[in-house]
């Protein structure tokens, strides 16, 4: 038996699959895998170094801290920094052979006296605004910013990145946009000599949408877990590599066989053990501020899990989670550590029966996209919420 009482299971063999199947796309550009934020929820160490052994260039992490976690675990290949560095901590950066964005001409030069006094060059991505009007400098700036920082002592210029505002949705225009800039900047900085060894702006959905977007490096996220990026993503992406308006008239007629391989699968599942089950009879109020009452005679499972172990209090009285293969609504209230959902209909369920929040499971699933929606939110925040503290258990 499981001994906890509430638990994400990850499959690293689901990763490395996924990783396969991305970088087999994306050839012949390297990827670069995106384990910031705790590897999306899966969880930093145990995911890294389950995909150091595969094609990747390295990974991105958002701060030095992961990056020093990683080199701690023996994790030997490259480590792009995507977000901000900060004076205190870039001589830990450059002597753990960290790879910085650089975006400010102060950040830069502090950046400079940490590797000159460390005694080891820094390599940096100069990281450019297209159009996302975030950490970054802008296409206009580029030029008077490189002039001013490339020939600081100890930063090696090797890469050039942009980051991609809108790749997820069915109008590509701006996309494109900013696609250009990025290549028209890029020739410009050319002319002060700057030629990036790795220049990159496609994440997860523009890898899988505009093959001209990959260039040499693409930072895959959110589909390495499993994960679209959006619908609009997924409907441009097999229609385009499956013809899908002519199979659906041929082949997908026969709703028995039809059929499409799958491109990448969820890693993560969110359990728990139902900790009581008890029944309530017809009119009973459950849980705070008495939001629900029961229509009929009501069997009910208490579950260890709340707002404060991520299951979002927008489930309140919406919320569905998979036991026994089958779908038991949350009734009233999503509480701190407690949620109490039905099961009068399913039969079996007992003391540590366990439920599936989100996730594949033996018998059936319930997409992460599906408890998403009932929130208001998108995939990618409900996966990195799950706290730290919820145990991760690895196969």
């Amino acid at each position: 038996m499981n001994h906890h009482r509430a638990w994400v299971e990850v499959d690293l063999e689901v990763l490395r699959s996924n990783l396969r199947n991305l970088a087999k796309l994306v050839a012949p550009s390297r990827v670069g895998a995106v384990v910031k934020s705790e590897a999306y929820g899966h969880g930093l160490i145990p995911v890294a170094m389950a995909l150091e052994s595969e094609d990747i260039w390295g990974v991105c992490v958002v701060e030095t801290s992961e990056g020093k976690r990683l080199r701690a675990a023996g994790f030997k290949k490259p480590i792009l920094i995507v977000g901000a560095s900060f004076q205190e901590e870039m001589e830990e950066a450059v002597d753990n052979d960290l790879t910085l964005a650089v975006y400010d001409v102060e950040q830069a030069k502090e950046l400079s006296r940490a590797s000159v006094k460390v005694g080891k060059a820094a390599k940096v991505h100069l990281k450019v605004d297209t159009g996302l009007s975030r950490l970054s400098i802008t296409t206009d700036e580029a030029r008077d910013f490189y002039a001013e920082v490339k020939d600081l002592p100890g930063l090696n210029f090797e890469g050039a990145y942009s980051h991609l505002a809108d790749a997820e949705g069915l109008d590509q225009t701006y996309t494109l946009k900013q696609y250009r800039r990025f290549k028209n900047c890029l020739e410009e900085l050319g002319e002060l000599g700057f030629k990036p060894k790795i220049r990159h702006i496609g994440a997860s959905a523009a890898a899988m949408l505009l093959e001209h977007s990959r260039l040499d490096l693409v930072r895959v996220g959110i589909s390495l877990y499993g994960y679209w990026p959006s619908p609009e993503t997924k409907i441009l992406h097999y229609g385009a590599r499956n013809n899908l308006s002519k199979r659906l008239q041929d082949e997908f007629l026969d709703r028995e066989t039809a059929h499409i391989e799958a491109l990448f699968r969820p890693a993560l599942a969110y359990r728990c053990r139902v900790v009581q089950t008890k029944w309530v009879e017809q009119g009973a109020k459950v849980g705070y501020g008495c939001t629900y009452e029961t229509q009929r005679r009501t069997r009910i499972a208490v579950l260890p899990v709340g707002y404060a172990e991520g299951y979002d209090r927008h489930l309140s009285n919406q919320g569905e989670v998979l036991i026994e293969g089958r779908r038991a609504r949350v009734l009233g209230r999503v509480c701190m550590n407690l949620t109490v959902v039905d099961v009068t209909d399913i039969p079996n369920v007992e003391r540590n029966s366990i439920a599936t929040l989100w996730g594949p499971s033996d018998n059936g699933s319930l997409p992460v996209e599906e408890v998403a929606g009932k929130v208001g939110t998108i995939n990618y925040e409900m996966v990195t919420r799950i706290p730290a503290s919820i145990p991760r258990v690895y196969s």
